[in-house]
């Protein structure tokens, strides 16, 4: 009588375990972008730290995480953009209650995705004599 108890608590742990570490990516456009390498390095920023024009933001990142640790949750968070092609995020904080902690014990941490705007060209007219 006793397996069933044992199975369900090995469900909810394996559960826990890997469910609280997948981070969910919100696409703002339709554009798929190539994922970065592997040795990408995914930056942090507050919006203040950047100037509007030099980004756009391509998605929305969050993560839940049960028992998991923060820094754990930012490691997935990061992998993450880099899969879906970002370069940065901005924004970056844990939601949804007081200090991002909501009563049932569980974490959130979102932010917003962006890749910079490279190679601006302003295009000039040349008028030859």
């Amino acid at each position: 009588m006793n397996q069933p108890k044992t199975r369900l608590l090995f469900f909810f742990s394996i559960m826990g375990l890997f469910g609280c570490i997948t981070p969910e990516y919100i696409p703002y456009d339709n554009n798929s972008r190539e994922s970065k390498e592997e040795n990408f390095v995914v930056k942090v920023y507050n919006r203040e730290q950047l100037i509007e024009n030099d980004y756009k933001i391509i998605g929305k990142i969050s993560v839940e995480g049960c028992s998991c640790e923060i820094e754990k949750m930012l490691k997935e968070i990061k992998n993450k953009v880099k899969k879906e092609g970002g370069e940065a995020i901005i924004d970056l904080s844990l939601s949804d209650g007081i200090g991002g902690k909501i009563s049932t014990g569980t974490y959130i941490i979102s932010g917003k995705v962006i890749i910079f705007v490279k190679n601006k060209v302003v295009q000039r007219e040349i008028l030859l004599p």
